[in-house]
C-alpha cells in the first residue's frame, strides 16, 4: 500500500476547520496531522510533524495565509501548499500562482475536485483548478504575455511536449530530429526561464500562454478519438 498523504489545514473559524479537516482526511489515503487557527501557530507547530501538504486559508489573523505561504516557502520548500479560501481576487489568486503555490482553490470545490488537487500535486507538483484557469486565460490577454521570450515556433512545440510529459525521445519522433537536439533545446528553454525543473517550466509556460492544461474531457476524446481511429483500422484489414 502506498504511504498515505499527509496533510495540515490552516483556517481561523472553527466550524470551519473542523469541517475541511473532516472531509478532506476522509480522502482515500489521505491522512490529517494537525491544524492551527493562524500562519504563526501553524508554524510554531510544524517543526513537531511531518506534512506533505499544507492548506492555507487567506484572511486570517496574526500571520494570513499569503505571510504563511511566503514563510514556508523559504524555510520548507518541500511542503505543496494548496490555497483553500473564498478570495476571488483575480490579482491576489494571479500573484500567488506566480510565486509557486501548488493549488489555488475555492472553499465551494466539490471534494472531487480537493481529492484530484491532492493527487496531482503529490504526483506533478502543481494543480490548475478551474478558477485559476480563469484567472490565468484573463491574464494571458493582457499584453507582452504572448511569447516574452521570442521562443520559435519549434520551441514552442517542445515547451508543450514537455507540458504533456512526453520524453526527449518521444518528443524527437514526433518532430522527426534526433534525442540529442531534443535534449540541447530543452535545457537552452530550461535556461531561458531560468529554471531547473520541468515542473517549474510548466507553470511559467502557463503563465505566458505558451501551454493551456488540458482538461480531463479533452484527455478522454482523445482517448476515444484513438480508440476509433484503431477499431477502424482493425476493420480495415478483413475488407
Amino acid at each position: 500500500m502506498a504511504e498515505c498523504i499527509k496533510f495540515a489545514l490552516v483556517e481561523d473559524q472553527h466550524i470551519v476547520r473542523d469541517g475541511l479537516v473532516s472531509i478532506i482526511g476522509n480522502i482515500p489515503n489521505v491522512e490529517f496531522v494537525f491544524s492551527a487557527e493562524n500562519g504563526q501557530a501553524f508554524l510554531d507547530e510544524l517543526p513537531k510533524h511531518k506534512i506533505d501538504i499544507v492548506f492555507l486559508d487567506i484572511e486570517m489573523p496574526v500571520l494570513d495565509g499569503i505571510k504563511t505561504f511566503r514563510k514556508l516557502k523559504l524555510s520548507h520548500p518541500d511542503i505543496h501548499v494548496i490555497m483553500l479560501t473564498t478570495h476571488r481576487d483575480p490579482d491576489i489568486a494571479m500573484e500567488l500562482i506566480k510565486e509557486g503555490v501548488s493549488a489555488y482553490l475555492l472553499k465551494t470545490s466539490k471534494i472531487q475536485e480537493i481529492t484530484q488537487a491532492i493527487y496531482q500535486v503529490m504526483e506533478k507538483g502543481r494543480y490548475v483548478s478551474e478558477f485559476a484557469e480563469k484567472v490565468i486565460f484573463e491574464e494571458m490577454k493582457a499584453p507582452n504575455k504572448n511569447n516574452p521570450h521570442q521562443f520559435s515556433e519549434r520551441d514552442v512545440q517542445i515547451i508543450r511536449f514537455i507540458c504533456d510529459g512526453l520524453t526527449s525521445k518521444e518528443i524527437g519522433d514526433r518532430l522527426s530530429l534526433a534525442r540529442k537536439t531534443i535534449e540541447n533545446d530543452r535545457l537552452r528553454i530550461l535556461r531561458a526561464y531560468d529554471v531547473k525543473s520541468s515542473n517549474e517550466l510548466i507553470r511559467l509556460s502557463i503563465l505566458d500562454g505558451l501551454y493551456k492544461p488540458r482538461t480531463n474531457q479533452e484527455i478522454l476524446d482523445e482517448i476515444k478519438e484513438k480508440e476509433a481511429a484503431s477499431k477502424l483500422r482493425r476493420f480495415s484489414r478483413y475488407k
